[in-house]
Parts: structure tokens; sequence; C-alpha cells
């Protein structure tokens, strides 16, 4: 294997969008993304997993017996990308921003992260030194650290972002603290990152520089991809890549197709207080009846993964207890419960469901529970933003279709909302009785995740949460809607982090560009990347023209000559960044290639 090219440009085409680089205004994944790349918080989740490390701070935190005081010190030498110290005071000062309402947020994202990532939680932030930082909580929260590893906990410039207005799209260069800085950006086209000089932790780049494309549509990056002027093509949630996409790439020579172990969980929501799923033996036979392994092939392609648990894969403590409790799809146990009920192929049981048009899943799901010969369902298609409105509001409806990505990475987080809140499930409001015993149970065990400090005990707790909630069918799993990342030859993540085969990509979708490389190139790999073209001089010799040949072998070159890298990149395998040693400077835009001239020895036939 070539080794790295630490001058190589890297480019990734998405077909997201960016919004802000201001941490208390970032609204999209993709703002995450760069504000994660151009900057570090006091934790992080190691690349590719969600098991947190220290990144800004020395070790983790120090908590108080209470465990209402977390207590970090600032690793030595921490600059901002111009130079500029970071002590504790100014981390403290700009982290307070999210605790007010600042103006001029076109994003609006400022009041989510203050109201469900802040205040409820952080009652101050002091520095009492300049390398010591004390957050003190209103009530003592186990998941904590993950918050902290968000993009809103980052230390945002005071130079750039101002404590009391959010400044979504400042003028490059846009400095933090992290590996990389912006060295240029334009809206709706692309982001430049160049390594801060001034970096000091241990995600140091591997590339010189990320190109970050931007594309209007599916089609036009996938024609990129195949013709080299992109190395990466990557998107997420609601720009996930679907089978259309996916397929054709699988059979080109020279891509790669890695499956991250995150995403959307899809599930069903299901309201206990509306008949019928307000009798147990239905939702149980619903829970049986369902087959995920045809939802994921019919809907996704094969694309998706299908899911047994509340809380998705990869992460803490995820039990698959659906699958152990139900088998589904078993439609002998699904009709066993029906019968339980008094419903049979002579009696059965009938009932409405609505869902989101253009929604893919409940049409599957009425095949599936008809397949039982004791269920008629009839599905009706409302708008979507009506219906997810009263279905998470648990009105209207009995049943739905949807779909969640967390915020922080621990289960406390999908968990809650349904055991809780009720978000649409009203699962607390049962009445008296073994089932509304049993919530109660669920409840009582959650709060003491929130209170309980050592895994070991958590992971215990956890599987006994989500023993009862399988049991209950407070929610019903489908599946896992996977993020997907192409990518030439020659691009790699590290093999030191989780999921290399994803370019380290993790559950919660960040994307470390550090992790990235690009082999080299060199001139005995030059023949083999050109097998398959001839090289005829022409008059003048500063041109040469390409044609296909098929089979034959190159000996040694000759001269230099000179051509358009556009009528090359037909013939060349692997990713752009591998004809840096031909003579392309990382200076160029190389996903322009038709505007770049690069001279090479010639080999003749």
């Amino acid at each position: 294997m070539s080794p790295a090219n630490s001058a190589a440009t890297i480019t990734i085409g998405t077909i997201d969008k960016f919004a802000s680089f201001d941490p208390a205004d970032a609204t999209s994944e993709l703002d995450m993304e760069n504000i994660l790349n151009i900057n570090e918080g006091l934790l992080r989740h190691k690349p590719g997993t969600t098991d947190l490390e220290p990144a800004l701070a020395t070790g983790m935190p120090e908590i108080s017996p209470d465990g209402l005081t977390y207590t970090f010190t600032l690793r030595d030498g921490i600059k901002f990308g111009d130079g500029t110290p970071l002590t504790a005071k100014t981390y403290a000062a700009q982290l307070t921003r999210l605790m007010h309402s600042l103006t001029n947020c076109p994003n609006n994202s400022s009041y989510y992260a203050m109201n469900a990532l802040v205040v409820p939680y952080i009652q101050t932030i002091t520095a009492p030194d300049e390398k010591t930082l004390v957050f003190k909580l209103k009530t003592y929260a186990a998941f904590f650290p993950q918050i902290l590893a968000t993009a809103y906990y980052v230390p945002s410039n005071p130079a750039t972002f101002p404590l009391y207005t959010c400044t979504a799209l400042p003028p490059a260069p846009i400095y933090g603290v992290g590996p990389w800085f912006v060295s240029q950006y334009k809206v709706g086209d692309r982001v430049v990152f160049e390594p801060n000089p001034f970096y000091n932790g241990d995600l140091k780049p591997q590339a010189g520089k990320i190109i970050l494309q931007q594309f209007a549509d599916e089609p036009s990056l996938s024609k990129a991809i195949q013709g080299g002027q992109v190395d990466i093509a990557w998107a997420s949630l609601d720009n996930s890549f679907d089978a259309a996409f996916l397929d054709p790439l699988k059979k080109v020579s020279g891509l790669h197709i890695g499956t991250v172990n995150g995403g959307e969980l899809v599930f069903m929501i299901i309201n206990h207080t509306m008949a019928p799923m307000d009798d147990p033996n239905v939702v149980k036979a619903i829970a049986s009846a369902i087959d995920r392994q045809a939802m994921v092939d019919t809907i996704f392609g094969g694309w998706a993964t299908p899911a047994y648990s509340p809380i998705p894969a990869g992460w803490f403590a995820t039990e698959n207890t659906f699958d152990t409790l139900y088998g589904a799809p078993s439609l002998d146990k699904a009709r066993q419960y029906l019968a339980a009920s008094g419903y049979t192929a002579s009696n059965p049981l009938q009932f409405n469901l609505s869902y989101s048009s253009g929604g893919q899943h409940m049409p599957l799901i009425k095949k599936q529970l008809e397949a039982t010969g004791v269920i008629q369902v009839t599905l009706t298609a409302v708008d979507a933003d009506t219906f997810q409105t009263q279905l998470w509001a648990g009105k209207t409806y009995s049943a739905g279709v949807t779909s969640y990505f967390s915020d922080f990475a621990d289960p406390a987080q999908p968990l809650a909302g349904f055991i809780y809140y009720n978000n649409g499930t009203n699962i607390n409001a049962l009445p008296p009785g073994a089932l509304a015993n049993k919530a109660s149970q669920m409840s009582a065990l959650m709060n003491k995740t929130d209170n309980d400090r050592d895994p070991a005990d958590r992971a215990a707790l956890f599987k006994q949460i989500q023993e009862i909630y399988a049991d209950l069918v407070v929610t019903l799993p489908l599946d896992l809607a996977n993020e997907h990342v192409v990518y030439r030859d020659g691009i790699q993540g590290d093999a030191q982090y989780g999921s290399p085969e994803a370019l380290n990509i993790g559950p919660m979708l960040e994307f470390y560009y550090s992790t990235l490389s690009a082999q080299s190139a060199s001139a005995q790999v030059a023949p083999a990347a050109l097998a398959n073209a001839a090289i005829q001089l022409q008059a003048s010799p500063r041109r040469c023209l390409i044609n296909p040949i098929p089979s034959r072998t190159l000996a040694r070159p000759r001269r230099n000559c000179c051509l358009y890298l556009s009528e090359i990149l037909p013939w060349l395998n692997g990713p752009v960044t591998h004809y840096v040693s031909f003579g392309i400077s990382d200076r160029h835009a190389v996903s322009r290639p038709a505007m770049l001239m690069l001279c090479m020895p010639v080999w003749s036939i």
C-alpha cells in the first residue's frame, strides 16, 4: 500500500446544505459537521464510535459526590487558528452565549439549544483560573458528558462570534481551536478547509486540504464521484442516499460504499389510550406480525438494518429485546394474541390507520398485518405535517410511523421522550392495573439511570427498561435507516479508530476529516494507472492525445508532455488526489479538471 499523501487535496461532494458556522445557531447536520472540524469541545466521541474521550480537556471530568459539579482542566497550548490563546475564562464566557436569547439568529437554533441542551441542566459556567472550567448543574444527569460532546459546547472565537448576537455566516477565514480552519467558502457552492497551524491535539490532519463541494441533486453527485471530480460522496438524514443512488454505484469498479452504523430510527408510535391500541394483545400481535427484513428489502432495497430496540444499534446498552420477546415475523404468535382478545378469521379485528402521504411503511404494515388472516386494515393518507404533529401529541391517531435522530448519544434520550413525557404514546395515562404498574416501574428505572454514574449499573438498568418497553410495546422499532458514504480507491479512514470502512463516521454521524488520507501515487504506479491508454505525440511538444487501447504494456518514459487533466480522467483509476505526484499542486481546484494542465512522462507503446 502506498503511503498517505499529506499534501493531498480531498474533495467531498454532498447535497447537504449549510446555514451557519455559529455553534449557537447551527441547524443542520452539515452545520454540526463543519463546526466539529474547525473546533473541539472538552470531550468528543472517539471517531467511529459513541465512546467519549478527552479533547480540549486533559482528562475526563472530576465530578462532585452529589453529581452536580463537573470540573475540567484544559490542556496546555490551545490556540485558535489565528494564534489567539484559549483560556478557561474565554471558554466560559463564550459558552454563556448558550444560556441567553441571542439576537440576529437566522436559523433560530439558539432557542432550541438553549431550551433543550443547556438551560434544563446548567446553573452556572465559571472559570476560577485560566485552566479550569466548572459546570454547576441544576440536577444530576449521568448523560451530561454526552451533551458536552455536541457541537453546541465548543468554544467559539470571540473575535468572530460576539456574546449576545449570532453570526451565522462570518467572512472567511473562520478560526476555531480544532484541526482545521475555513479558508474560504461560498454558500451553496463549497467550503475549503485547511490545517490549523496552531492545533496541538491528537486528531492532526493527514491531508493538505479538504474541499466540501455542494451539488444540486443526487444525479450530479453520482456523475461526479464516478468521473473522479470528487473523492467522496456523503449526505445524511433528510438527504440520505437511497437505493436508486447506491445500487448503480455498487457496480462501478474503483468505488467503495461504507455503511455507517447510524441514521434515523424508524418506528411506530402507538397510542395506548386509543382503540384498538389500548388492548395489549393487539399491540403484541402487531409486534409479532411485523417482518422488518421485508421492510428493509422492499423500502430501502436492502440499504438499512432491522431495528429491535428503541435504542439505536451501536449505542451503549442496546439490547435486541423485541427480537427476543416476539421473534417476528411470527404469524402464529400474532394469531394467538388476537385470539386471546376474541379475534378470529370469522371475527377479524378491523380498524383504520392514517399515515403521512408519501410514507412507504404503512402500506407494507397493512399487508403484513392482513397476512395473519385475522386483521383488516383501512389506510387513509393525510397531510404529513398535520399527521406528525397530531401523532406526537397523542391525539387523533391510534398509531403511525415516524422517525427520530437523537441530539446526544445516551440511551436516556431516545427513551425519555416516550417514557417520561408520553410523546404520542400516553403510556403514563393508562388506567390503574398491571400495565400501569409496569409503566411506573419503567419510569422509576429511568430515574435511576439518570442518577447512576457506574456504566455497568446503567447498562443493567437499561436492559430491564428495554425488556419492559418491549413487553408493553411502548413504541415499535422498525428499522435503522443507515447512512452511507461512497469513496474512490485510495481514500481511506484511520484503522486505529472505529468503522474505518465507513471513513470513521460514527453512529452520531460525526465525520472527522482528520482521519481521512489519500494514498500517494508514484512513478511506479503510473504505468499501471495508464495501462489502457496510448499516448500519441502531436506536432507540438506541449500537447498529447490519449486513446484507449486494450491490454498494451507501457515501456519506460521517453520525455514529458502536457495535457489537460479532463482528458485523462476517464482512463485513470482512483481519486483525483492521486495525481498530485504528477505535478498538480494542491493550490489547484481539482474539482475543475478541464481548467488544469498536467505534465508527466510519456510512455511509448
